[in-house]
């Protein structure tokens, strides 16, 4: 059984009714088993974009609290990947999110990442490796 990773952009539209990806993350979400692994990178950016949109910050840890989402990265053990990730998709450019997702997925090589960004199409694991990602069809 795969395990389901998330940045913050599936949170962020399972949170915001209004969001245009809201029925596409709510789906999601109601078909995979909990926990979603993530980053707190993501739920600290779920929680700034939810305020940016009026929305309470607390929403993103509420989804930690229950136990739907669950924090499963520390950064002291994967710095240096992180930012070897960063320094090599600079043009990209890829954030802090995205590099802790992506060696969320190579530590976890049986995963699935649910997420609305389209530069995972282009980040690879394991330097050539495509991250099996979940996203809406546009």
């Amino acid at each position: 059984m795969p395990t389901y990773l998330t940045d913050s952009g599936p949170l962020v539209a399972l949170l915001d009714r209004s969001d245009a990806d809201h029925e596409w993350a709510r789906k999601q979400f109601d078909r995979v088993d909990y926990p979603v692994w993530t980053c707190e990178g993501a739920i600290a950016e779920t929680s700034h974009l939810l305020a940016a949109s009026g929305m309470p910050e607390r929403a993103a840890m509420e989804l930690v609290s229950r136990k739907i989402v669950a924090i499963n990265f520390e950064l002291k053990a994967n710095i240096d990947r992180v930012m070897t990730l960063m320094t090599k998709y600079h043009h990209t450019p890829m954030d802090f999110v995205d590099a802790c997702m992506v060696v969320m997925t190579e530590a976890k090589r049986d995963c699935q990442l649910i997420t609305i960004d389209s530069d995972f199409h282009i980040y690879r694991r394991f330097e050539r490796q495509v991250i099996p990602l979940i996203m809406p069809t546009r």
